[in-house]
């Protein structure tokens, strides 16, 4: 990969935010080299560039990565990060919109995702050693000034385009020895079945959750009747609080009861797909709501079992015999959500969106099906469970099979046009930044003048 390419991919990581504890670790207060005891590293109007800011950012992307500890990559890092405060200025003097509802949603998300690699809210929080509002107070200006810079950067690259034609030439333009050798990807899709459950499991469910109601309004605690009964693992051990969230954060049923109640009170009963729920409403500010629950999923009996396995296998047999077609079965047999239904169940690559997806990165009891199917086969109904515990009989769908090859246009079309189009976005970055660098105030600390990237950036 180019320095050139690099340099895109660096500015996009940026605006991912912090993903992993081994990042938030890093926000805590990296150790400063002796050379950099007074941590500036360049001023871009009124922002300043801290080592610290330079820490984090590197433990982010280095995933690993001995490269990023040279001195082209700690030169191509810093040029990044003074753009993105170049453009966090420009954002700042064009008034671009950043609404406070979509900050909290960030944090919240964020929030959610170290809540689940720390396995608890409680842990969360001894690990940061302060309270979750105190981290949030702490971490909110920074997400402001990232979705700033995200909007600047939209606006610049938003309706960047590829043509065919430039596909055609990006590809033509790579040095044949250049041209990566791609492992193993497959297209693979699954059908999600969701077992039924009968009639006296959810009466069950339900007078549970109306039995712990009516202790709750006796004066029981309810987080402690979360902690005990509460089949949510998310939340199960934080007696079923829950990280603030606002509108379109949650499942609809989930919201709209949300929304309605009043600070203090518990709701009734009511469902989602995931089971039945109770709800207190502890806080709402505005359009951020903070709540806790208890979540209690019906249990399927053994006939619920037999009547799911009876139903694979009748759909397993009509896509073998060619009487159902495969995004009709997953239309039609999948819950909305499950299985990815609106892209035929095809499994995307998170990472570029592509239904094509290396064949390693699937989990292990996947693999081991897909690696005994040939394409266009599909797989025996097999039960297995999804993250929030339900059970499900799947079948897989192997569209494509391609074996490591090097890269080319009739294989690696989506892939080589996202190359092409990642290209155009970095020189329209370019060209941005020739034209607003010099209305700012640049100053790099002279020490890392001697990195020739950085040198465009001290104009008199």
């Amino acid at each position: 990969m180019s320095s050139k390419r690099f340099n895109l991919f660096i500015l996009t990581f940026f605006f991912l935010g912090l993903s992993s504890l081994k990042g938030l670790y890093a926000q805590q207060g990296p150790a400063l080299p002796p050379n950099y005891a007074d941590g500036i590293l360049a001023v871009v109007g009124e922002k300043v560039i801290l080592y610290s800011d330079f820490e984090t950012e590197k433990v982010q992307l280095a995933r690993g990565q001995k490269l990023l500890d040279s001195q082209e990559m700690y030169c191509f890092l810093l040029d990044q990060l003074i753009v993105r405060k170049l453009m966090l200025s420009q954002a700042e003097i064009d008034s671009i919109p950043v609404g406070d509802d979509r900050i909290e949603a960030e944090i919240d998300n964020r929030i959610r995702n170290f809540q689940r690699q720390a396995g608890s809210l409680e842990e969360l929080e001894r690990y940061l050693g302060k309270s979750i509002r105190e981290f949030k107070d702490e971490i909110r200006p920074k997400m402001r000034e990232q979705l700033l810079a995200q909007e600047m950067q939209n606006q610049i690259t938003g309706n960047v385009r590829v043509s065919p034609a430039e596909v055609k030439d990006y590809y033509k333009r790579i040095p044949e020895d250049s041209l990566p050798v791609i492992p193993t990807e497959v297209e693979v899709a699954q059908l999600l079945i969701e077992l039924p459950i009968s009639q006296e499991s959810i009466d069950f469910a339900k007078g549970q959750l109306t039995e712990l109601r009516n202790r709750i309004l006796r004066g029981e605690s309810f987080e402690r009747l979360a902690k005990v009964y509460s089949m949510d693992p998310g939340s199960k051990n934080t007696g079923g609080m829950l990280p603030e969230f606002g509108r379109g954060e949650m499942v609809g049923a989930f919201e709209r009861i949300a929304f309605k109640l009043k600070e203090d009170s518990i709701s009734k009963v009511f469902k989602t797909e995931y089971g039945y729920h109770i709800m207190q409403l502890l806080e709402r500010k505005g359009e951020r709501i903070k709540a806790r629950h208890i979540l209690i999923r019906p249990e399927n009996t053994s006939e619920d079992y037999m009547k799911a396995s009876q139903q694979a296998d009748s759909i397993y047999q009509q896509l073998s015999d060619g009487s159902l077609e495969w995004c009709d079965a997953v239309k039609r047999y999948t819950n909305e959500d499950l299985g990815n239904k609106g892209y035929c169940g095809f499994i995307s690559d998170p990472a570029t969106g592509l239904q094509k997806k290396l064949f390693e990165s699937f989990p292990s009891d996947i693999k081991q099906i897909v690696d005994k199917m040939k394409e266009g086969d599909y797989s025996k109904p097999l039960i297995t469970a999804t993250q929030d515990g339900r059970s499900m009989y799947r079948i897989l769908y192997l569209k494509k099979f391609v074996s490591p090859h090097t890269a080319n246009l009739i294989q690696d079309y989506s892939r080589i046009q996202m190359e092409a189009e990642t290209e155009k976005k970095q020189k329209a970055i370019e060209k941005w930044v020739e034209k607003y660098k010099k209305k700012a105030y640049i100053r790099v600390n002279p020490r890392d003048l001697e990195c020739d990237i950085l040198k465009k950036w001290n104009n008199d």
